[in-house]
């Protein structure tokens, strides 16, 4: 989210954006052309005891570090926050609790901002250094922008409050009015988009999505994309919740038999990271097990449906004006309610989802499919850039 907005500021002399990339953000950084900066880059004579902090915390993380010392200087100062806000006995027993997610580093965001003045402070809405960097500008006098990527369906609890961040930029109508019926002025929450999908909609994107399809002999089928991922049997921060992990393997039946009623479906199974081997043997023509291969967005416009649980590549659909099935009973329905924005149909029986997507595929989409011509490219970007002037 934040990339796109640092660098059309910078191509267009607005600014000169200082990145803080935080472990393993720097690599995006860097590759987007910044030269970004961690929390290593601001310590201090004093910090030594913070840095030795660090280093023994690095032992229980379950991965090597991308950089050391920046990892050492992340967790070491940010428990010493921890620290000196709550006392050693209370800073161990959060940290032996949640580990990282107890951070909210507040005392080093200011030191950061302090050391670079900036005129006006970006950050997202992630939980930890990103709220800590809106809560020291605030307290620091200096302007910020909180953006938000999805539905602030957990964050309402903090962006909803009044004074977090000089402005708040939303997804769409909805989310505004969730943060304003939580405590938002209206004229804080502005309606931008998330910068980091305008690549969906852009003639790029559109083109390649043609391409491929001819590549892959789709012209004359029906392709549906499975964005897949795995349900787990409990929720991981709501105690009781209980999930039922069978339920994608159920989903990818479903559209396997969808497949094979006819010869002109296609099914493109992209499986999420974490899964490691399909869900369901099959060997049938139509189905493309290997889904991850393609590119996401040039995929999305090689296809003609999606169905998700709650991925967020069925967001991303929706923006390139496919329809959507958002097949429900996850434990994570309330944090991805794409129903609820209107930018999916609801299927809440497995069994009912070939007739659901069946329908969904004769039906004409809300937003309907860009051709090169009309496609659109950094819509998002430049409705923040305009907040980011007003401040």
């Amino acid at each position: 989210m934040v990339l796109p907005v640092a660098s059309q500021a910078r191509k267009l002399g607005l600014a000169r954006p200082v990145v803080l990339a935080l472990t393993s953000a720097a690599a995006p950084a860097r590759e987007a052309g910044f030269s970004p900066v961690g929390f290593a880059d601001f310590l201090r004579p004093g910090d030594e005891a913070a840095l030795a902090i660090g280093r023994t915390l690095l032992t229980s993380l379950p991965t090597a570090p991308l950089d050391l010392r920046e990892s050492e200087a992340y967790l070491g100062l940010s428990y010493v926050d921890l620290q000196e806000r709550y006392g050693k006995t209370e800073a161990a027993r959060r940290y032996a609790v949640a580990g990282r997610q107890c951070f909210e580093p507040v005392g080093i965001l200011e030191r950061i901002i302090n050391d670079v003045a900036p005129a006006v402070v970006i950050a997202t809405n992630s939980p930890r250094a990103e709220r800590a960097a809106i809560l020291a500008a605030g307290r620091l006098g200096v302007p910020s922008t909180c953006l938000v990527d999805l539905f602030a369906i957990d964050e309402v609890a903090w962006i909803g409050q009044p004074d977090y961040g000089s402005r708040v930029c939303v997804l769409d109508e909805t989310v505004r009015t969730h943060l304003v019926a939580a405590g938002r002025r209206p004229a804080e929450v502005i309606v931008t988009g998330n910068p980091a999908f305008d690549s969906v909609r852009s003639p790029n994107a559109v083109l390649r999505g043609r391409q491929l399809r001819h590549e892959q002999g789709w012209e004359n089928a029906r392709v549906v994309i499975w964005a897949s991922q795995p349900e787990p049997a409990s929720h991981p921060s709501v105690p009781g919740k209980v999930g039922n992990p069978g339920l994608p393997g159920e989903i990818e039946r479903e559209l396997v038999k969808w497949t094979a009623a006819a010869s002109d479906r296609r099914l493109v199974i992209r499986r999420h990271p974490s899964e490691q081997a399909p869900l369901v043997q099959v060997a049938l023509p139509g189905v493309l097990q290997d889904g991850g291969q393609f590119e996401l967005h040039p995929l999305l416009h090689a296809a003609d449906a999606v169905v998700t649980m709650s991925s967020t590549v069925g967001v991303e659909a929706f923006l390139a004006g496919l329809p959507v099935v958002q097949v429900l009973g996850s434990l994570f329905d309330e944090s991805v309610p794409l129903t609820r924005h209107a930018m999916a149909t609801a299927c809440t029986d497995t069994s009912l989802l070939g007739s659901v997507l069946n329908g969904c595929l004769t039906a004409p989409t809300s937003t309907g499919r860009p051709g090169p011509e009309g496609a659109t490219q950094d819509t998002a970007t430049q409705a923040v850039l305009e907040v980011i002037r007003e401040l």
